[in-house]
Order: C-alpha cells, then sequence, then structure tokens
C-alpha cells in the first residue's frame, strides 16, 4: 500500500492482508501517509521461511529454462513504472516465462511470481500469459487464490484476454484453479476493500478492534496491537479463552480480564454458546491471572484428581517405557 500523487495504491498484498485483519488495513494507511511508522517485524522463523520460499521459487524457474525459450526475469527491477513497462513488452514480444512480472491497472498493482505463455490468443498476437506463484505451504489459503485473481485481473487489462486458470507451485506439485470459479468472491473482497480505502485511515482502523487472530503471526503491528490489548485489560489476555467466549462475555457486558474475574459465582446469566462450565473456568483462569500480577512467580492451583481423565488414563509405569512428543511442521 502506498500514496502516489494523492491516491493510495493497492497491491495483492494488501488484498490478503484486509481478508486476514481489517484493522491492519487503517493501520497500513496511517503508514503510507506518514502519519505512523511502520515497525520492522524481525522474527528468524519467518526470515527462514522467506529464505526457503526464495529457493523454491529459483528451483522452480529453472526447472522452466530450456533451450529455444525466452526468459526474462525482472527480480532486480525495483522501480514500479520501469518494471510494468518491461512486463508489457516482454508479453508483446512473447516471451515464454516472465519471472517476477510488474501489472497496474489504476489504482491495482501486483508482482506475480511468474508468467507462462500459453496458446490462445491477445492483443499481442496468438499467444497470452497466464500467472503462477510459487508457495511452500501444503495447503492452499484464501489469501493466495485473492493474490492470484487480482494478478488474472491485471492480466486481462494487459493483453485484452481473460486467463483461463491461473496456477500455485508447491514442493508437491502444480495446482491450477479455474478462474471463474473464484471471481465473484474477488470482485466482492476488491469491491469491500477499495470502498474501505477510502475512508480515513482514522476511521478505519477505529471501526475494528485489534482482536488478536492467525494473521497476528505475520503482521508487523502485531506488538502494537498487544499492547493496546494489554493496556485495555481485553478478555483474550484470559489464556485458554475463546473468541466466542469473549463474545458472549461482551454481550453481557463483561469486557475485559479483570471484569471476568470479579464476576461472583455461580454466574448470573445464561450462556448462548458453550456449556456453562466452560465459563466458570474462564472466570477462574481469570482469577488466578488477576492475582498474580505483580508477583515474581504466577499462583496455580491444582485441579482435582479425577480417576480415568487426564493423566490418570496413563497405564502405570513399567521398565522400558518411551516418551515422544511429536512436533508440528506446517
Amino acid at each position: 500500500m502506498k500514496l502516489r500523487e494523492g491516491r493510495l495504491d493497492l497491491s495483492a498484498t494488501d488484498v490478503s492482508n484486509f481478508l486476514g485483519c481489517r484493522h491492519r488495513v487503517g493501520l497500513e494507511m496511517a503508514a503510507a501517509a506518514g502519519d505512523l511508522t511502520k515497525p520492522v517485524f524481525d522474527d528468524p522463523q519467518l526470515e527462514a521461511m522467506f529464505r526457503r520460499g526464495l529457493e523454491h521459487e529459483s528451483r522452480y524457474v529453472a526447472s522452466l529454462t530450456a533451450p529455444g525459450r525466452t526468459v526474462v526475469d525482472l527480480g532486480q527491477e525495483r522501480d514500479p513504472e520501469r518494471a510494468t513497462a518491461l512486463t508489457l513488452r516482454a508479453m508483446q514480444e512473447g516471451a515464454d516465462v516472465i519471472v517476477q512480472a510488474a501489472l497496474r491497472h489504476e489504482r491495482w498493482q501486483g508482482r506475480p511470481d511468474v508468467l507462462v505463455k500459453v496458446s490462445g490468443s491477445s492483443r499481442f498476437g496468438a499467444w497470452s500469459c497466464e500467472a503462477e506463484d510459487t508457495k511452500l505451504a501444503r495447503e492452499t489459503r484464501a489469501g493466495a487464490i485473492l493474490q492470484l485473481c487480482l494478478y488474472c485481473e491485471l492480466l486481462e487489462r494487459a493483453q485484452g484476454k481473460r486467463p483461463a486458470q491461473f496456477r500455485i507451485v508447491t514442493p508437491r506439485g502444480v495446482h491450477a484453479y479455474r478462474v471463474d470459479d473464484f471471481a465473484a468472491y474477488f470482485r466482492w473482497v476488491c469491491a469491500s476493500l477499495d470502498a474501505l480505502t477510502r475512508e480515513s485511515a482514522e476511521a478505519v482502523a477505529g471501526a475494528s478492534y485489534p482482536e488478536p487472530c492467525e494473521h497476528c503471526e505475520i503482521c508487523p503491528w502485531s506488538s502494537r496491537c498487544a499492547q493496546r490489548r494489554r493496556a485495555d485489560d481485553h478478555l483474550s489476555l484470559v489464556a485458554g479463552i475463546s473468541r466466542s467466549q469473549r463474545r458472549e462475555l461482551e454481550e453481557h457486558r463483561v469486557g475485559t480480564l479483570t471484569a471476568i474475574a470479579g464476576t461472583p459465582l455461580p454466574l448470573r446469566f445464561k450462556a448462548k454458546r458453550g456449556a456453562p462450565d466452560s465459563y466458570v473456568r474462564v472466570r477462574e483462569q481469570a482469577r488466578l491471572q488477576l492475582d498474580s500480577r505483580g508477583r515474581e512467580r504466577p499462583l496455580h492451583e491444582l485441579r482435582a484428581l479425577e480417576e480415568g481423565k487426564g493423566l490418570g488414563r496413563l497405564p502405570p509405569p513399567s521398565p522400558g517405557d518411551i516418551f515422544l512428543d511429536l512436533e508440528g511442521d506446517a
């Protein structure tokens, strides 16, 4: 997201960010206008994933290189205007592969990993281009789909022909998707983002609270949002509380950790979502956390032993027992 000649330009990444967290859109708008400084997000794990992604892309591009095929690599071209012009020239000249192409139409822009020449007439001749992105994830996420839909929209503007499909290249293979299967949803998302970003950054950020979500794991603003939640004593600070439980409690005007910790037992409201016992557990967890504030070591309470539950399900110890801890690796 960048402010150019008084207009806010949007990219494929902005579409994905909008899907992940609307509060981030307002913060990005403020940063583009110079009202906020975008934090540096230093995460060694993400940096390692980024390097692996570049290696995966390089291997795939190498696999597309063959005698007689024209490969145009624009990965080192940082100037958006020049990159766009070079992309259009390569498409016009019928390049077989364009790496890190640059596409633009009005306020929208995108840089697909790869454009591949396919048969089928366009305004350039008896060929056209389709977009491909390389991804490490085993499962294709909605954000990736929408990014490629934007590339296809920009391709249609550039070549006068809508691509029939786009592809996501993972270490396990190439996965093709029909553009028409996602076109309607894509148009709705882009129209929503377009309308949202025509408001003020303050209004956009103020219209949505920075709720913790999956997007926080990759968001440079996550520390700022976490600080605000701590300052607000937000319900999300209660360990183990779910979003549906937070919504339920807020409907009963219980909006902070301190408030739920001080709620008398038995609870005076009947929950519409979830079992009543789950809210008692949330209340007790909040009480322990509140009482632990300011202490060097947090308080804890042992749960009552129940025969046949929890660790009680383990068989009696015997010689040769092995304990195995499997870590997830997505």
